[in-house]
């Protein structure tokens, strides 16, 4: 008999798999990145069609495969509506996380990031802090006086964004340094 294990999730990455089933990366709570696949949800009478989509927020149930995660359930969470700023920061992710590796800071800083609403004029600093705070959680970010609020929290505030405004060139200097050193 299998676990069935229930997390909230994002899915960061979806592709074909077989004839009528997808393979999912998905960023979870509870296990970090992890691969399942999704048999049948591809099919027009598929329940879970509508609730698995790239770059949605869904609490899915899975079980542990011999070789791979298998899903058996999910429903979407209820969040703001998905912009760039959504798509750029998952798609970080699935660069920079490898393997499967609990990082309950990292999906809180996700899981703010879909809980806000967004300005579009603040896209770009919005992107810029949550980068920042992705880079800092995997350990890449160096300690900095000057980011120690904005780094501590997971919430995104009008506060932060105006710090991000004014001090956006120091702040896209130290994410690029942070990318270069990360070799990815």
């Amino acid at each position: 008999m299998h676990h069935i294990y229930t997390t909230p999730s994002f899915i960061v990455h979806s592709s074909p798999h077989g004839e009528s089933g997808k393979f999912l990366l998905i960023f979870t709570r509870d296990f970090g990145m992890i691969g399942a696949t999704a048999q049948g949800i591809r099919l027009d009478q598929s329940k879970l069609r509508y609730h698995i989509q790239d770059f949605d927020h869904a609490d899915i149930s899975i079980v542990r495969g011999k070789e791979v995660w298998r899903l058996t359930g999910a429903h979407e969470i209820d969040h703001e509506k998905i912009t760039k700023v959504h798509i750029q920061v998952l798609k970080l992710l699935k660069r920079l996380l490898q393997g499967e590796d609990k990082n309950e800071k990292l999906f809180e800083i996700i899981d703010g990031l879909y809980k806000t609403k967004i300005e579009e004029s603040n896209f770009e600093f919005v992107e810029s802090l949550t980068v920042l705070r992705i880079l800092n959680s995997l350990g890449y970010v160096k300690e900095n006086k000057m980011f120690t609020e904005i780094l501590s929290s997971h919430k995104i505030t009008p506060e932060f964004i105006e710090y991000v405004q004014q001090h956006k060139s120091l702040i896209i200097k130290e994410i690029n340094t942070a990318l270069k050193e990360s070799h990815l």
